[in-house]
């Protein structure tokens, strides 16, 4: 007979964050098929939970987990971070350089249908730096300036991607096909206006959402990637020489208000003081789990000295449908805003 498994909880970090462990190492496979519910319940009421001590050696056991916790895990379409696929449903957490920060995010809020619950699998912590950033977006949309959260809660903002050769990914890379009728079938279905203008030059346009309300617990929360894609997140000699060569309009990312225009300097300082302003610094330490609520927290990665070895996987599907309120339900500007479910 199996002994039965302890929770032991705490809230960390101001309440963001619950920290669950068990005496004993039990195995990750039998928390979750034991104590799923609870633990997803805690991440919902928190944002975040950091599971320490318990034990997972491969792929199976991540997988399991993921599917007692929330069900299985989700493909990455529509690509906007290099990852490499290890397992089914189990990714690298990036690729980028361990020299740069990536800022903090709301996983795939660009998307029509975004992930819920992000898993963060920790085979091995950096021996200096790494840490996983995380930040409220419930508090953030509270703090922001009232003009901006309800100028960009009532209009959208416009998000314009160029695939250049040897500027981040490629359209294949980021559509995950070599054929230009599917990325045009995907764009179509996915309200995305794309454009081939040259050979080796796609560029795409798509009006999103900055506000969505939680679907359980109706708390709104800044959950876009308008900061994360802007000019300004990029360093700022890179920025000035990307914006000199190709404008605004062309450079590899960028965002704009709804009707094309650029965001102004003094919004842009305020969206970027809301999210530091907010950031909290998760250590995730060998063996840890971090699983992370992705409507309600944001989450980046701050530098770090090699090796360092962590794991995503992303689950439970949401259409943007069922974050906005039913009178908002299309995508700004017109549109579907995918399907309900």
């Amino acid at each position: 007979m199996t002994a039965a498994i302890t929770l032991d909880t705490a809230s960390r970090l101001g309440g963001l964050v619950c920290g669950v462990t068990s005496p004993g190492r039990p195995a990750l496979t039998e928390l979750g098929g034991r104590h799923g519910p609870f633990v997803r319940e805690r991440v919902v009421e928190h944002g975040a939970a950091l599971l320490s001590g318990y034990q997972w050696a491969d792929w199976d056991d991540l997988d399991a987990f993921v599917k007692h916790i929330v069900g299985a895990p989700l493909d990455y379409t529509e690509r906007s971070s290099p990852r490499t696929e290890l397992h089914p449903g189990v990714f690298t957490a990036t690729d980028h350089p361990p020299t740069e920060e990536i800022f903090l995010h709301t996983e795939q809020s660009y998307n029509l249908t975004v992930p819920r619950y992000l898993f963060f699998f920790c085979e091995r912590d950096a021996p200096e730096g790494g840490a996983s950033l995380l930040a409220d977006c419930r508090a953030i949309h509270d703090a922001l300036p009232r003009e901006i959260v309800q100028r960009f809660d009532e209009e959208g903002y416009l998000l314009v991607r160029n695939f250049l050769p040897g500027l981040g990914l490629t359209w294949q890379q980021a559509f995950g096909t070599e054929d230009p009728d599917q990325v045009r079938r995907y764009c179509a279905d996915n309200g995305i206006e794309v454009e081939w203008l040259a050979e080796d030059h796609v560029q795409t346009r798509q009006m999103r959402w900055a506000v969505a309300t939680h679907p359980e617990t109706g708390v709104k929360t800044w959950f876009n990637h308008m900061t994360f894609f802007h000019s300004s997140s990029l360093k700022k000699d890179l920025a000035e020489l990307l914006l000199e060569e190709y404008g605004p309009w062309g450079i590899p990312t960028n965002t704009f208000h709804a009707d094309g225009s650029e965001i102004s300097q003094d919004i842009v300082e305020a969206l970027h003081a809301g999210y530091r302003g907010h950031q909290l610094d998760v250590h995730c330490r060998t063996g840890d789990v971090l699983i992370v609520d992705n409507l309600s927290v944001a989450h980046g990665r701050a530098p770090f000295v090699p090796p360092r070895k962590l794991f995503v996987s992303m689950a439970d599907a949401l259409s943007w449908a069922r974050l906005r309120p039913v009178e908002r339900t299309a995508l700004p500007g017109g549109g579907p805003a995918g399907h309900t479910g």
